[in-house]
């Protein structure tokens, strides 16, 4: 393969944009082979926006457990109110299943959550 612009043999590829560059080619960015310092520009504010990505995921994880967790309080709560107004066992039951299971989701996106920070 050959440089797109020495037309020199290649050393590799720009992690950015794809071409072929060869030994004068490449520009200083890290770990990864650039062409130019436009690539350059534009493969870090890529990382910057993945980085931001990952941030805005850990943020929506940790959300989700806290709403389970409140969903949680709220199905006992409604098993208890359940058990003393409406005495009904499939109605206590029901509601204080899905407790437990709102329990476990939530502890479940608390684990994912602290995993991913």
């Amino acid at each position: 393969m050959k440089c797109s612009i020495h037309n020199a043999e290649a050393i590799g590829i720009c992690s950015y944009c794809g071409r072929a560059i060869c030994d004068q080619c490449p520009k200083p960015s890290g770990p990864r082979l650039v062409c130019s310092d436009a690539c350059a520009a534009a493969l870090a504010q890529a990382g910057k926006a993945m980085e931001t990505i990952l941030q805005k995921s850990v943020q929506n994880t940790r959300a989700s457990a806290f709403y389970y967790f409140l969903c949680a309080s709220g199905s006992a709560a409604g098993a208890i109110g359940a058990y003393f107004y409406l005495p009904s066992p499939f109605l206590i039951w029901f509601t204080g299943g899905c407790s437990v299971l709102f329990v476990i989701t939530g502890t479940w996106y608390l684990l994912i959550a602290r995993k991913q920070s």
